[in-house]
């Protein structure tokens, strides 16, 4: 039986990729919230990447709003920085606190 570590550290194991596909969102996370203004980035962040489309939630309808309008700037930046994946599409979900 391995151990849980083991598991983790194993390329061929499911919990590698999760784990793996955890640190990367937590990568773009940083870049995503270094990229945004003061208040905005206090009010969303990155929940996923699926298939080149980021998925960003919000704490309000106001807050998307905001982000949908800088969403074509932010890509701009987001090609020229090293640490982000190519991103075809930005979805954004508003989910209330």
């Amino acid at each position: 039986m391995k151990s849980f570590s083991q598991l983790l550290t194993s390329s061929s194991d499911i919990l590698c990729k999760i784990s793996q596909h955890s640190h990367t969102i937590q990568q773009i996370n940083s870049v995503f919230q270094n990229s945004l203004p003061t208040p905005l980035n206090s009010h969303c962040h990155v929940a996923n990447l699926r298939e080149q489309i980021l998925i960003i939630y919000t704490d309000s309808s106001i807050w998307a709003t905001w982000l949908r309008y800088m969403t074509p700037e932010l890509k701009q930046k987001w090609q020229k920085n090293q640490f982000m994946p190519p991103i075809q599409d930005v979805v954004i979900k508003v989910y209330p606190l």
